[in-house]
C-alpha cells in the first residue's frame, strides 16, 4: 500500500517539483515569476470586455463604503516597503563586505547614477521645449529596480558578481536622486513638523548603530515610524525600507533576508508588477507614441540612459578617478546601461505626480512600458553574448579611439 501511494501521489508531485526547485536553488525563479506577471497583467489588462473591469479592481477603494485606500497604494506604499528592505540589505553586505567595499568601487555606481539622471533631462527637454509638457522631464531618469533585477536574477552566471552589485547601487543612487527632485520640484509644500518627524526618525537609526544596539525590534519599530512619517509628510514611503535596512547591524543581514526572501521575491513584487503595469494598449494609444512628451520618455529611456551611464562611467574611469576590475568589460558595463532603462514601474509612479490629464499619463505609461520591454531585451543579449561581443569589440575602432588605455 505504502509503495503504490508513493508511485500514484509522490512521485508525480516530485516529477512536477523538481525542475522548480533546480531553478528556486538558482535564484531565478523570482525572475521568471515577474517576467510571466508582466506579461499576464498587460494580457488581463487588453481583454475585451473584461480588461478595463481588471485595472479598475486595483486601483479603487478596497473598502468603497469606507473610501478606503485601493490594493494599489497598499501594495505600492505597504508590502513594497519590505521589498525596498531586501534590496537595501544587499546594498549594505556590498558597501562593507563585498564587491563594492572600496572607495573606488563604490563611486563608479555614484558617477555612473549621475550621467543616467542628466543625459535624460537634456534629451527630454530638448524635445519638450513647451511649457505644458515639459512638466515630464523627471519622468525618463529612474530604473526599475523589480524588473531589472529580476532580469539580472533569471541570467544566473552569466552577469558577474561586481556587475550585479554595481547596477543594484546605480538603481538604487538613481531611484532616490530621481525622488529628491521630484520631493523638490513637484510635490506640494510639506509642513515642517512633518519633515521633523522624518529626520528624527532617520537620526533615531544612526544612534542605533552609534550605540551599538543589534535588536531587529527597535530597528522595525523606529523604521515603522520612519515609514508612517513618509506615509504623513506624502513622499515615496517605500524608500523607508532602504533608509532602515542600512541601520541593521551587519551580523543580523543574512538572518533577516531568509525571513523576507520569499515573501519578497515570489509574492510582493509580482503583485506590485500585477498592481502597477496594467495598462490598456490600443492603436490610439500607438499612434500617440509620436507626440513629443512620449517620445522624450521613450528616446530618454532608451538612449538617454546607457549613454548617461556609459560615457559618465568611461570619463571617470578614462581620467583614472575609479578603475574596473580585470574581470570586467565595457560591453557589460553597456549591458547594465542598457537595461537602467527599464524604468516602467517608477516612471509610471512619476507620471502620476506630474500630469494632471489622465489620457496623457496612459500614453505615457504604454511609452514606458514599451522602452523597458526593448531594453530588457537588447541588455539580456548583451549579457548573453558579452565574451563574443567583447572579442568583436576588442578589434574595433571604438577601442581604439576611446578604450585602449582602459
Amino acid at each position: 500500500m505504502k509503495k503504490r501511494f508513493h508511485k500514484v501521489l509522490i512521485e508525480p508531485i516530485k516529477e512536477v517539483s523538481s525542475p522548480i526547485i533546480e531553478i528556486e536553488q538558482t535564484g531565478q525563479l523570482s525572475g521568471f515569476l515577474l517576467l510571466n506577471a508582466l506579461f499576464l497583467t498587460l494580457l488581463l489588462a487588453n481583454i475585451p470586455m473584461s480588461g478595463s473591469a481588471y485595472i479598475k479592481f486595483w486601483v479603487s477603494p478596497l473598502v468603497p463604503a469606507l473610501n478606503a485606500i485601493s490594493a494599489q497604494e497598499v501594495i505600492n506604499k505597504g508590502l513594497m516597503t519590505l521589498f525596498m528592505l531586501e534590496i537595501g540589505l544587499d546594498l549594505k553586505k556590498e558597501l562593507t563586505q563585498g564587491e563594492l567595499q572600496t572607495y573606488q568601487r563604490a563611486s563608479l555606481p555614484f558617477f555612473g547614477a549621475i550621467g543616467g539622471l542628466v543625459v535624460p533631462i537634456i534629451i527630454f527637454c530638448f524635445l519638450n521645449q513647451e511649457q505644458s509638457i515639459l512638466s515630464g522631464w523627471i519622468i525618463p531618469t529612474t530604473t526599475d529596480i523589480a524588473l531589472s533585477l529580476g532580469i539580472l536574477k533569471l541570467l544566473g552566471n552569466k552577469v558577474p558578481s561586481f556587475i550585479k552589485a554595481f547596477f543594484v547601487a546605480l538603481a538604487i543612487i538613481d531611484d532616490l536622486l530621481a525622488l529628491l527632485l521630484l520631493v523638490i520640484f513637484y510635490l506640494p509644500t510639506v509642513g515642517s513638523l512633518k519633515i521633523v518627524l522624518v529626520l528624527l526618525s532617520i537620526i533615531f537609526l544612526g544612534a542605533l548603530k552609534y550605540f551599538k544596539n543589534t535588536s531587529l525590534a527597535f530597528h522595525f519599530f523606529i523604521g515603522g515610524f520612519l515609514w508612517w512619517s513618509m506615509v504623513q509628510a506624502g513622499f515615496p514611503s517605500a524608500i523607508s525600507g532602504i533608509i532602515t535596512a542600512l541601520s541593521i547591524p551587519i551580523n543580523r543581514i543574512d538572518e533577516l533576508k531568509r525571513w523576507i526572501y520569499m515573501p519578497v521575491n515570489y509574492l510582493i513584487v509580482p503583485l506590485f508588477v500585477f498592481a502597477n503595469v496594467a495598462v490598456a494598449i490600443n492603436l490610439e494609444s500607438l499612434e500617440f507614441l509620436q507626440e513629443s512628451h512620449v517620445k522624450g520618455v521613450l528616446i530618454g529611456l532608451l538612449l538617454g540612459k546607457p549613454l548617461g551611464i556609459v560615457l559618465t562611467t568611461w570619463l571617470v574611469v578614462r581620467l583614472k578617478f575609479v578603475q574596473l576590475p580585470p574581470n570586467i568589460n565595457w560591453v557589460q558595463i553597456i549591458g547594465c546601461g542598457i537595461l537602467a532603462g527599464t524604468g516602467v514601474t517608477m516612471a509610471i509612479y512619476l507620471t502620476e505626480h506630474t500630469y494632471l490629464s489622465m489620457e496623457i499619463r496612459d500614453f505615457i505609461k504604454i511609452g514606458a512600458i514599451l522602452a523597458s520591454l526593448t531594453s530588457v531585451f537588447f541588455s539580456t543579449m548583451i549579457f548573453i553574448n558579452s565574451t563574443s561581443i567583447a572579442n568583436l569589440f576588442h578589434w574595433s575602432f571604438l577601442r581604439v579611439l576611446f578604450f585602449r588605455k582602459t
